[in-house]
């Protein structure tokens, strides 16, 4: 299925954008001359976390137990969203406030939220506008990267009834003061976790804002009660220092910096301890989601993609992502990750034609944090969709067509020749629908570059 290009002047702003962040990634990594040996370690972790999930697993529900922590395993979008909307009829909540979560977008618990009569509050900045546009994410780490200052001044006009600015740091204190009005008055906060400790039984959550922390362990009376965190199962480790570990290479690779700016380390509900104010909600919850992944772990080749630390650090290089934009995959999860994610967990066409939109240049798989394989990720998916017959079947014989043209020269330049002398453009651009609403078809050349070598020559 074709993807929408960008307009222009947005394409120009995004790859702005996005080579500002590269750039600043290849700072930070330039500090650290032994990066590809860090790469190779996180590689590592991940691969052992994998390769014993559910002995993790368990060993981090038995230490989760023990500070306290309810955990539940959600085998299903829909087995994790019930848990949730219970929760919030039990405590009779009408709204929640949200730390971003890509899992909590994959399971769609926001529309599920809505239909109980729970309103969800999104309060990382980014997410908060998109939610006020009525936008899916943009990107895995930057979901309103596509904006400018004027779109996002708008939103916050038309939604929160204030006056037009576009003054980034005005528009910042608009939000912050909405939103520091929901965080006092709700009950229910819920995020997602980057990283689950198996060691510790701790919930490893990162942010840039701060909001992650007003969502799960603002000090009472103030602030949510009960504390939700849904993530998938991948997102276990086996040690404290394994954490730590990917923490400097998901930063440097994100967002180019040395740590991200909030680290939070979630051991439990609140304790009370001597002389002090006992901080934190009275419940933790952790939901435990697998919604696919298992299916992705029995398959070899796709077993990588569970090591993403979802740094985003492929969409910034990624050449289609630069010209198509996050919401032309349609999917949570876009890029080259999101492209082998998407495929994996859902059985549709749109997902499956997701990984071929690439050119499998392996620019993703050389900035990965965590070494996974993208590319030939994307390829084996590639694979997958044209056995389940997930691929139209024109554009199976037409590959078939193309591949014998090909692999016999006489063939090919014989057919060149015909396709200059007899099929003007607008029959060639008829002959390539679908693909030419949304892909320019260049003119075939006058002459081939064997004819051009001949002459030369």
């Amino acid at each position: 299925m074709p993807m929408p290009v960008l307009e222009e002047k947005r394409r120009a702003a995004l790859a702005r954008a996005l080579g500002q962040t590269h750039q600043k990634r290849a700072q930070a990594v330039a500090e650290m001359p032994e990066w590809e040996a860090m790469r190779q370690r996180a590689h590592d972790i991940r691969a052992a976390a994998m390769e014993r999930l559910d002995e993790h697993l368990a060993q981090f529900e038995r230490a989760a137990a023990a500070n306290g922590i309810h955990v539940h395993h959600a085998a299903t979008a829909e087995d994790a969203c019930r848990y949730v909307v219970e929760l919030a009829r039990q405590l009779d909540v009408e709204k929640a406030v949200k730390s971003k979560s890509m899992v909590t977008e994959e399971i769609h618990l926001n529309r599920a939220l809505e239909a109980a009569g729970v309103r969800p509050i999104e309060t990382d900045l980014g997410e908060f506008i998109a939610q006020l546009k009525g936008d899916p994410p943009f990107h895995l780490t930057a979901p309103v990267v596509h904006l400018t200052r004027d779109e996002v001044g708008q939103a916050l006009a038309e939604k929160l009834g204030v006056p037009f600015t576009n003054d980034p740091a005005k528009l910042t204190m608009i939000a912050r003061e909405a939103l520091r009005r929901e965080f006092l008055s709700a009950r229910l906060g819920i995020s997602g976790g980057n990283f689950l400790v198996a060691e510790t039984g701790g919930i490893v959550l990162v942010t840039n804002e701060g909001n992650g922390r007003m969502v799960t362990t603002l000090p009472n009376p103030q602030g949510p009660r009960v504390h939700v965190a849904i993530t998938g199962i991948e997102k276990v480790v086996p040690t404290l220092r394994d954490a730590a570990h990917l923490l400097r290479m998901l930063a440097r690779s994100s967002a180019g910096a040395r740590l991200t700016a909030y680290t939070t380390f979630i051991q439990g509900p609140r304790k009370r301890a001597t002389g002090e104010e006992p901080s934190g909600p009275d419940e933790v919850h952790v939901v435990l989601v697998d919604n696919g992944r298992r299916a992705m772990l029995a398959d070899a080749k796709l077993r990588e993609a569970l090591f993403c630390i979802r740094c985003g650090a492929c969409s910034n290089i990624c050449p289609v992502y630069r010209r198509a934009g996050g919401h032309a995959y349609r999917s949570v999860y876009n890029g080259p990750i999101g492209a082998v994610w998407s495929a994996a967990l859902w059985d549709t066409e749109q997902a499956a034609a997701l990984p071929f939109a690439s050119s499998l240049c392996g620019a993703c798989a050389d900035v990965c944090p965590v070494k996974i394989d993208i590319h030939h990720a994307m390829l084996w998916q590639r694979n997958l969709a044209t056995r389940r017959g997930r691929v139209p079947a024109w554009q199976r014989l037409a590959w078939r067509l193309w591949r014998v043209g090909m692999e016999h020269a006489a063939l090919y330049r014989t057919g060149s020749r015909l396709a200059r002398l007899l099929a003007p453009q607008s029959l060639l651009n008829a002959m390539a629908r679908p693909w030419t609403p949304k892909r320019d078809l260049p003119p075939l050349a006058a002459k081939t570059f064997h004819e051009l070598w001949k002459e030369e020559a």
